[in-house]
């Protein structure tokens, strides 16, 4: 290809080219960029407004949801539980200020009349007369036709009925202690009450103490106890307190509770003392309260000879067992319930309004 001359390379460029040329390109180029800005800004913002949309459409949509003011039928958001600590509340009647009859104050009419002085000299309200004992005897001549074979009243001496009088005279209402499951004597006489050894299946099974004891599946064990309430009752008592209302513990391996209901849980244990207790309850009568003394250790998280614990039974009232234990003052959950303290001594009920005098005898 033949070369161009030289001197056209140097041929000097006009203004007029030079705006045309390259100027114009410039400018034609800018005008594209600022065409393809002008889309991309109008893309970003319709996007910007459908978001808005959106999040403004679901606000609404939740204002709609929430109840309208004073609209009390719709679902209220929970509240925080209250902070202060429960209290029980106030019980009605007068104080319960009990003291403990020992047993060898029921053998002469005198007896009586002493402990009706000590009652008037130091305001007491209640009287708390042992019935049955932790032995299993009863303190009292029973007609019961279990006493055939129980003969738990052959130790009978005591003149009961001239105290129990004579003090209900004086203003006293008379609490009746009952020792219930833990009976050595009628477990002895009622093999069919009992709990039995596992690997005879006929003798009645020994706790560490070597106590025997009823059976609370039993139906006979329970008959029992309820006839013996039901005559303590006739008998002129105003209250009862039932202790020994549980299982014993330890290890149970060797026991067997016949007629027990699935075996190993701890529930149905708890589910059938608190049948008894609503049995034990109606045959109280309605004009009776009833106690169910429990240990210190089982108010606080259940015990295994409970099955749990007995919060909200049929008892009128919780007796807790603050015998050599210290007295739980500031447990505020206790203070809410209906509790009464169990103690050896007045002077160790601390200002109780309510409290009960029981000492653990037996005859001998």
């Amino acid at each position: 290809m033949p070369r161009l001359p030289k001197k056209q390379f140097s041929q000097k460029i006009s203004d007029e080219d030079f705006k045309e040329h390259v100027v114009g390109a410039r400018a034609r180029r800018r005008s594209k960029a600022l065409r393809a800005l002008r889309v991309v800004t109008r893309v970003i913002a319709g996007a910007v407004v459908l978001a808005a949309g959106f999040v403004v459409t679901e606000a609404l949509l939740r204002i709609s949801e929430q109840p309208l003011p004073g609209d009390f039928t719709a679902t209220q958001p929970a509240t925080e539980a209250p902070t202060e600590p429960l209290t029980r509340p106030e019980p009605e009647g007068p104080p319960l200020h009990s003291f403990y009859v020992p047993l060898n104050m029921l053998d002469h009419r005198d007896q009586a009349a002493q402990l009706v002085a000590w009652a008037k000299a130091n305001n007491t309200s209640a009287a708390v007369m042992p019935f049955k004992d932790s032995g299993g005897y009863l303190s009292y001549r029973s007609s019961l036709m279990q006493m055939r074979l129980i003969n738990a009243s052959q130790k009978t001496r005591y003149r009961t009925d001239w105290t129990l009088r004579d003090l209900k005279k004086a203003g006293q209402r008379i609490v009746a202690v009952i020792h219930c499951f833990d009976d050595p004597l009628a477990a002895g006489a009622m093999t069919e009450a009992a709990v039995l050894q596992r690997d005879t299946g006929s003798v009645p099974w020994k706790d560490a103490q070597g106590r025997r004891w009823l059976n609370p599946w039993s139906e006979p064990a329970r008959e029992y106890l309820l006839a013996v309430i039901r005559e303590v009752i006739a008998f002129g008592a105003d209250d009862i307190l039932l202790a020994g209302v549980c299982f014993p513990s330890g290890n149970l391996q060797a026991a067997v509770f016949p007629g027990q209901e699935n075996p190993g849980d701890p529930a149905a244990r708890n589910q059938i003392l608190r049948a008894f207790i609503e049995e034990a309850r109606e045959a109280a009568g309605e004009n009776a309260q009833l106690y169910v003394m429990i240990p210190s250790r089982a108010a606080l998280n259940g015990a295994q000879e409970l099955g749990g614990d007995l919060w909200d039974c049929a008892a009128d009232w919780i007796a807790i067992d603050m015998r050599g234990a210290p007295w739980a003052q500031d447990a505020d959950y206790w203070r809410a319930r209906p509790v009464i303290p169990v103690v050896d001594d007045a002077e160790k009920a601390q200002g109780a309004r309510d409290y009960i005098v029981l000492v653990d005898e037996a005859q001998g």
